[in-house]
């Protein structure tokens, strides 16, 4: 198998990767938006945590492909943008699995009941929004992938994956309600 076979074969697994991590981030948003207790927060923090030893190999593996290009010397719009995009993901994500994700774990571990200060955290609606906007920019990413347009059209689907994925998350975000107090 030549080189960039395999850097092909690796780009393809860090795709799957970086879907798999985005269906973890799914699961642990969902569960910490109806989480009450500081049992199922601590379920919610631990998913979005797994999904981030997936989502870090995924963006490890991904520089495969921009070897791939650079030794090809090809550099059409598709591949830009798919650049692009991976390095929106990887901003995109960081509620998830960085900044916001740690001091939530911190908490979590330290706490014998579900306090203010981590109800608050696990209910921030950047998180609802960063996992709506990243599967928007990973179906403009993937559709690019597959279907290898121009440059203008490329982009065009990364700015609409982002757009339609921020504006689910808006229309969708619902005021939730404080712990101990009914839905």
């Amino acid at each position: 198998m030549s080189l960039d076979n395999a850097l092909l074969t690796i780009q393809v697994l860090a795709a799957l990767s970086m879907v798999t991590s985005l269906s973890l981030d799914w699961t642990g948003v969902l569960q910490l938006r109806r989480a009450r207790t500081l049992t199922s927060a601590r379920e919610g923090i631990t998913t979005l945590e797994r999904s981030t030893a997936f989502g870090t190999w995924a963006r490890l593996t991904l520089a495969g492909g921009l070897w791939l290009a650079v030794d090809a010397d090809h550099w059409t719009g598709w591949i830009i943008a798919g650049l692009v995009g991976w390095t929106a993901l990887v901003l995109l994500g960081e509620p998830l699995t960085g900044k916001d994700l740690r001091p939530m774990a911190k908490i979590a571990r330290k706490s014998d009941d579900l306090p203010t200060k981590l109800a608050a955290k696990i209910h921030d609606p950047r998180l609802w929004c960063s996992v709506h906007t990243r599967t928007g920019v990973v179906a403009a990413v993937l559709t690019d992938m597959l279907a290898k347009p121009g440059t203008v059209l490329a982009f065009a689907l990364l700015a609409a994956g982002y757009l339609i994925g921020t504006l689910t998350a808006r229309l969708t975000r619902s005021r939730q309600p404080e712990p101990g107090n009914p839905a």
